[in-house]
């Protein structure tokens, strides 16, 4: 990339040249640019745009699990400084009401080598509960049960306890299209159907992702969590390192409008070899981030990412064929905040 060349232009450019199924992508319509390059602003004046990277000065993982009083305390102290809030428990109440019934979306593809899901969902949920949401109204799910195992989670669909199932039920990828919604959801791009949980099971979403290199959309941190992990048949639109289709899907408004909050399990992370990990890749990052801005959460931990690949002497993301171009074309869908101008950075050390 030049250096005379800004990184929007880089990949501006560069979806410009790629082909997509006999298609330029200069031709595929994208909502307009709502962050022109000339923009000057104050990064501090768009609360949406607030992204809390909660780190940890000692290592959080001892031994092979996440140390969950230290987890605890991170979370709490991400969501009152996110919230603006004294205390966590008003933090929770600003963004959960007791009645609501709330999915907790967890990555857990490759969850096993990076710790921390299990550790960080119970901390949610003991803070959920201690808003007085009835437990058994609180869903841990994924799409296949075998990343909920591999998470340390055992599958609950009784009437008592916080409830953990996926949306396979624990029969493969063939199940999915039986646990998806019946309506077909337009995404601009194709139909896509969409889990039940999400359709019929929930009032309300946290996103939980993990931070991690992927070798075909760049990256996948909060929004491909999403795009391609709620829906029956994602591996149709992996086409183009997965751009526009992840702005597009996570555009769809009832999944838009059910996120309250966007969670990284940033304990451990994965610079190189993604989606699944391999040990030699993984480094202990000591953070959890959060915002209400999967785009501006995205963008910084794409930054985090691409300074990890700069230790290791590795090539730039912005250098590969798989670019994550699709975190940009998501602030042009209105999604959030790409630009890190205007993305208020606030780190928090524990």
């Amino acid at each position: 990339m030049s250096k005379d060349k800004t990184r929007r232009e880089f990949i501006r450019e560069t979806c410009t040249n790629t082909l997509l199924g006999g298609m330029f992508l200069s031709q595929i319509p994208l909502p307009p640019d709502l962050l022109p390059d000339d923009i000057e602003t104050d990064s501090g004046l768009n609360p949406q745009s607030l992204v809390v990277d909660v780190k940890s000065r000692n290592d959080i993982i001892q031994g092979v699990t996440a140390n969950i009083s230290l987890v605890k305390q991170m979370v709490s102290s991400g969501i009152t400084s996110l919230t603006g809030t004294s205390n966590p428990k008003d933090a929770w109440k600003s963004l959960f009401h007791e009645d609501e019934r709330i999915g907790i979306k967890i990555n857990g593809l490759g969850a096993h080598i990076l710790a921390g899901n299990y550790q960080i969902c119970w901390a949610i949920v003991d803070a959920l509960k201690d808003i007085g949401v009835n437990e058994n109204n609180i869903i841990v799910w994924d799409q296949y049960q075998h990343h909920l195992q591999s998470s340390g989670f055992r599958p609950n669909m009784s009437f008592k306890g916080v409830r953990v199932f996926a949306t396979d039920r624990g029969s493969g990828k063939k199940a999915l299209d039986a646990g998806s919604s019946h309506k077909e959801y337009d995404s601009g791009y194709g139909a896509v159907r969409i889990s039940k949980i999400w359709t019929e099971d929930v009032d309300s979403v946290i996103n939980l992702g993990l931070l991690k290199d992927h070798g075909i959309a760049g990256v996948t941190i909060a929004l491909k969590n999403i795009s391609h992990g709620v829906i029956s048949h994602p591996e149709i639109f992996h086409d183009n390192s997965c751009d526009p289709f992840i702005a597009a899907i996570n555009s769809i408004p009832i999944i838009k409008d059910k996120i309250k909050l966007h969670v990284c399990n940033g304990i451990l992370g994965l610079y190189d070899g993604g989606p699944m990990p391999k040990k030699r890749h993984v480094w202990s990052n000591n953070g959890i981030i959060l915002s209400k801005d999967p785009v501006a959460l995205d963008t910084i931990g794409m930054h985090i990412i691409e300074r990890k690949r700069k230790e290791r002497a590795l090539p730039s993301l912005f250098n590969r064929p798989n670019l994550p171009k699709h975190i940009e074309t998501a602030g042009q869908y209105g999604l959030g905040i790409s630009d890190l101008n205007l993305i208020n950075h606030k780190t928090v050390l524990i």
